[in-house]
């Protein structure tokens, strides 16, 4: 029989950190019996370590004749990669709204994505018992910021410590509505109408707007129904539920999905089968665990599909339902369905697996580019011989880390979402591999160039018994437009130097260019002519006219005013507006160029070129200027000349370091 979609809610749970996320998710499973007490939800050893949730999870159950998924998501902006995903996985979320501190910087950044993916939701305030909290402010910032058609679908009796239950405005008589809400039904009723003609015309008739009409406009996002409630006392959660089931959409209420080339993909359990990837589990014994959200057609165990996305085959293997650290086999899944697939072939995150009949692709989640990176270094041989390891598997798991190794600097860099998410990550090789390493500021990335013409010359002659060594080159040095590389001009007339051996000229200069004449560090941005030399009939050879040309071009590169780059990055910063003039102060002090500033969101927005070697530990300094209310991201720009003072102190430590490898 195929899966009933109008019966199934995939609902993802988002917000800032310690806004209560997992607090609700856990009353809602107490609730509904799918848990016999709190604190399934947050059950990873990490986790309860750090007392924050760090893993997206989904949690199933039954209520109100519907098969639930609830989402569980990070708040903490280290690991929101991990929410980015989990939303794609929904047809539907609500947003937990702390109403002691508000509408926090992460939660603009979700609402955004959730605009970005047009996904129906609700809102769910909490921390209402708190000294201070005040329902009606948080409401009038959340309609200030994210717009007039959130309203209160439920209002709370009592404030702060007398806080001691919730109205359901959809329900409740209305002598049962406290007086300072007195207007909240209209205004549920005018809100739910505002978007549809006919629900117009009915409410200034005078007539009421039915529970089913009402849930229309929420599951097509036309209102946004704001609940409250206090998890922890159970206060609100029967709201939260019956919101779930009765307000926010089935995935057939949704409509279709859209494939890469633009099909539209229906929701339909008798259709041929889709599926996306959004999460992989690798586990030492076990093997890798996929999570996937079916979108179309019914998934069984046994079938034959293929990944689309990497053009391999699979067999699906038995379908997991997962509860916490529970498992239960599944006959089927249907569309909006979660389920979890081991020992998979080849088939990673963002994979599509469909019905071979039915090749599609399903558009790639976004993932938010790594902003903090160091370097690793293991402690014993053992451990470097594991590392390349730990890092696929990683790799595997979770697409906001980054690794690769840095050729000029020689280190096995490592990139994530912060510091918090690079210290999770190395905990976990340790706890789960067995591999042990120590994390260092990564070296930056310098490259040398010149700022002038010059020219350069070498004779390589070397005469020992028996033939001998012989090649002169002359060379002239130019630069070049920073990104242009390398260029090898032959100008050689004559014969001066045989044409077969103009290439090993060029070879040599080369070489030369892996170290520069100013620290040690890459040469860029050059152009090399060769215009004269001379050889000898027997003693020249293509090393003689190689070495020629690498002191040539380290005797013109002297003469040449070489100078030292470093990277510069793109930043961009949001913070709120109290918080501007710190900020813009500290990129300035880290030698940064202010590019713009402007409002986004609600937020003040900054943009600045600054120096990566500026940047390192910029995710955990942020966070602390800002109270954890600033975010921002990086990305590399371009390479430009170093300050003469700074450049010093680089030339001396590498000075340093090369006498001390010499030494050691």
């Amino acid at each position: 029989m195929p899966v009933d979609t109008t019966k199934i809610r995939t609902v993802v749970i988002v917000g800032n950190a310690s806004a209560g996320k997992t607090s609700l998710v856990d009353a809602l499973l107490v609730l509904t019996k799918a848990a016999a007490a709190r604190g399934v939800a947050d059950n990873l050893p990490e986790e309860i370590e750090r007392k924050i949730t760090i893993q997206a999870k989904p949690f199933w159950f039954q209520a109100n004749d519907c098969a639930v998924t609830l989402l569980d998501t990070p708040g903490f902006a280290d690991f929101l990669g991990q929410t980015a995903a989990a939303i794609r996985a929904a047809d539907a979320a609500i947003v937990v709204v702390d109403a002691l501190n508000g509408i926090e910087v992460s939660t603009r950044r979700l609402w955004k994505w959730l605009d970005e993916q047009q996904m129906p939701r609700a809102i769910f305030v909490t921390k209402l018992d708190k000294e201070g909290a005040s329902f009606a402010k948080t409401v009038e910032q959340i309609q200030n910021v994210f717009g007039k058609n959130c309203v209160p679908f439920s209002v709370p009796v009592g404030k702060e410590a007398s806080f001691s239950k919730t109205v359901n405005l959809l329900t409740c008589a209305d002598a049962d509505v406290p007086a300072e809400f007195a207007g909240a039904k209209d205004a549920l009723q005018e809100a739910a109408a505002a978007d549809d003609e006919t629900l117009i015309e009915k409410y200034f008739g005078g007539e009421k707007l039915t529970a089913q009409e009402i849930g229309r406009s929420v599951a097509k996002g036309a209102v946004v129904p704001i609940l409250c409630g206090w998890p922890e006392k159970d206060i609100g959660v029967a709201d939260a539920l019956n919101a779930i089931t009765g307000l926010l959409p089935a995935p057939s209420q949704r409509g279709p999905a859209t494939t890469e080339d633009g099909t539209k993909v229906a929701p339909d359990p008798a259709a041929p089968f889709s599926g996306q990837v959004f999460k992989v589990i690798v586990d030492p014994y076990a093997g890798a665990l996929a999570y996937l959200r079916v979108i179309s057609g019914t998934l069984k165990a046994d079938m034959d599909v293929i990944n689309a996305t990497r053009g391999g085959k699979e067999r699906i293997p038995q379908l997991l339902r997962i509860v916490g650290k529970n498992q239960t086999i599944v006959a089927d899944a249907g569309p909006g369905e979660i389920v979890a697939l081991a020992k998979l072939k080849d088939t990673q995150i963002n994979d599509t697996l469909c019905d071979p009949t039915r090749p599609l692709k399903f558009p790639p989640i976004k993932f938010p580019k790594p902003i903090a990176f160091m370097a690793v270094h293991p402690q014993t041989q053992k451990d470097e011989e594991k590392i390349s390891v730990a890092v696929q598997r990683t790799q595997m798991e979770d697409k906001t880390f980054h690794a690769e190794r840095n050729p000029n600097t020689k280190e096995l860099v490592i990139a994530g979402m912060g510091d918090t998410h690079l210290a999770v990550i190395v905990d976990g090789w340790k706890r789960k591999i067995g591999v042990n390493v120590d994390l260092t500021t990564p070296k930056v990335d310098y490259k040398e160039t010149i700022t002038a013409r010059a020219e350069g010359h070498y004779k390589h002659k070397k005469q020992s018994g028996g033939r001998g060594q012989y090649g002169e080159a002359y060379l002239r040095l130019a630069p070049m437009e920073r990104g242009a590389g390398f260029q090898f001009v032959d100008e050689v007339v004559g014969g001066a130097i045989p044409r077969n051996f103009i290439p090993a000229v060029e070879k040599g200069c080369v070489e030369a260019m892996l170290a520069g004449t100013v620290a040690g560090y890459p040469v860029v941005d050059v152009q090399a002519t060769v215009y004269d030399g001379s050889y000898h009939d027997v003693d020249s050879n293509e090393l003689s006219f190689k070495i020629a040309g690498l002191q040539a071009f380290k005797d013109a590169m002297q003469k040449a005013r070489p100078v030292l780059l470093e990277p510069v990055m793109n930043v961009t910063v949001w913070i709120p507006d109290q918080y501007m003039g710190d900020i813009t102060g500290d990129l300035n002090h880290r030698r940064g160029r202010i590019m713009g500033v402007e409002p986004a969101d609600g937020l003040q927005c900054i943009k600045a070129q600054v120096p990566q070697a500026e940047m390192f530990k910029y995710s955990s300094e942020l966070r602390s200027m800002t109270g954890g209310r600033g975010t921002f991201e990086m990305e590399f720009s371009h390479y430009e000349t170093v300050p003469a003072h700074i450049a010093q102190k680089v030339v001396a430590e590498a000075q340093a370091a090369r006498k001390a490898e010499q030494e050691g």
